[in-house]
């Protein structure tokens, strides 16, 4: 069992969540903002880091459909005898960044990316996955607007950890139709991409972290960290962060509730939904034939107990729909996903003919 958390790594891991700066030394603001010395933040990172630690990784939170890439949340039914062994198929897809089985059916949920380079695109690698996992059925569920996506656990102050924010929409981000092309500016050039590479690869607890990134994609630190502030302006990338194991940091019971939302009715929903400290994501979906629900949050909580409760004041603020409730059980894959990588290719070269 890890060491409990001092005062100092509950504040040190909020700030690290927010944000951490794209500056030469980032943790040396990070010092003076908790009043500690640079090395202490550094050795800190160290020990909450790695295999098992609170910190999955501090890198860049890109948004995959800015920069081209199409997207989609798939539920899968899978025969239950074989559910393991179809959860290990998924997580070894590049392209996915979650895969879960959940109780209920469907009963293998994953997020799905592919990029332009991809020869098989969307569609035909669900099909791909379906047939390698033995999917008697795999429906894609696309996102068509964002209420919330908050998944920064607040630990500060002794309170019950939880996905921070207590405010709906506004508070964190507008709710907003997502991308499903590149931005604006057209697809990232060449030393773009170098640059996104070096952003999406973990950051070392290190004095000047991103001395080897920069160094790895063949360009000036400086280079890099203008590149990283012009993703954020153009879009491509919401903040360059933290990422922490949820169950670690407290929160150890998650569970998906889809929402069948009349869709006049569906943005003053997603707006309550939103709302709420315990949910994390919050999405209206595209509808499937046989699968009815469009809106859907995601419930994190120490338990089932406290799930519910959470559940039940959502149906009273924004209406109580009918709903599919999928708690997690098992899960197969939680990863930021390395953009315009070949891994996606070599992938594809080893499952078609």
């Amino acid at each position: 069992m890890s060491a409990p958390l001092s005062e100092f790594d509950r504040r040190l891991l909020d700030a690290l969540q927010r944000s951490v700066p794209l500056v030469p030394r980032p943790f040396e603001p990070l010092a003076r903002e908790l009043s500690t010395g640079e090395t202490g933040v550094i050795d800190a990172v160290s020990r909450l880091s790695g295999p098992g630690g609170i910190i999955r990784e501090i890198s860049a939170v890109l948004e995959a459909a800015s920069l081209g890439y199409a997207t989609t949340l798939v539920a899968a039914r899978v025969p239950s005898g074989g559910l393991d062994r179809a959860g290990e198929v998924v997580a070894a897809h590049p392209g996915v960044s979650h895969a879960y089985a959940r109780d209920g059916r469907p009963n293998l949920w994953f997020t799905l990316s592919v990029g332009p380079d991809s020869d098989l695109g969307l569609g035909r690698t669900i099909d791909v996955l379906g047939r390698l996992m033995g999917a008697d059925e795999a429906i894609s569920l696309p996102a068509r607007r964002r209420y919330k996506l908050h998944a920064r656990f607040d630990l500060s102050g002794g309170r019950e950890p939880r996905p921070e924010g207590s405010g709906g929409v506004g508070e964190h981000e507008e709710a907003r139709s997502l991308p499903v092309a590149a931005g604006a500016s057209g697809p990232p050039t060449d030393e773009q991409v170098r640059a996104i590479r070096a952003l999406q690869t973990p950051l070392p607890a290190l004095r000047e972290p991103f001395l080897g990134l920069a160094r790895e994609a063949g360009m000036s630190v400086e280079a890099l960290l203008v590149h990283g502030a012009d993703f954020v302006s153009a879009g491509w990338m919401r903040r360059y962060a933290a990422v922490l194991r949820h169950r670690q940091a407290g929160a150890a019971f998650n569970v998906l509730v889809a929402w069948q939302v009349p869709p006049a009715k569906a943005d003053a929903f997603g707006a309550q939904a939103a709302g709420f400290g315990a949910v994390s994501h919050c999405y209206l979906r595209q509808a499937a034939p046989g699968w009815p629900y469009n809106l859907y949050t995601m419930v994190h909580a120490p338990g089932p107990a406290s799930a519910a409760r959470t559940i039940e004041a959502i149906a009273a603020a924004g209406g109580d729909w009918p709903r599919a409730t999928l708690p997690t059980a098992r899960e197969y894959a939680k990863a930021r996903v390395r953009l315009f990588t070949p891994a996606v290719r070599q992938w594809e070269s080893t499952v078609v003919d």
